[in-house]
């Protein structure tokens, strides 16, 4: 039973500081980003720097249209079985 017990408690331990470890990695990535805009903004380039990545996304959505590859196991409509042999005109 103590066994256990101690287990669950280096258990909870563990998620505690993995959680407040990437509490604290994404507070600093934030600042970061945030201190980077107003350098940016005071320097007039804000708009510029906002305008370019916008562009660099848009780039990539335009040539990602389809978000997964055609494997084996994609599925597939079934043709119409209403009568076989017929041939659909569009």
């Amino acid at each position: 039973m103590a066994v256990t017990g101690r287990l669950a408690d280096i258990a909870q331990k563990s998620a505690v500081l993995f959680l407040a470890g990437t509490t604290v990695y994404y507070m600093v990535n934030v600042g970061m980003l945030v201190n980077r805009r107003m350098e940016l903004k005071k320097q007039g380039k804000l708009h510029e720097e906002l305008g370019r990545l916008n562009d660099i996304l848009e780039a990539q959505t335009a040539s990602n249209k389809s978000l997964h590859a055609e494997t084996s196991t994609t599925p597939t409509p079934f043709p119409d079985a209403g009568r076989p042999g017929q041939v659909k005109e569009l």
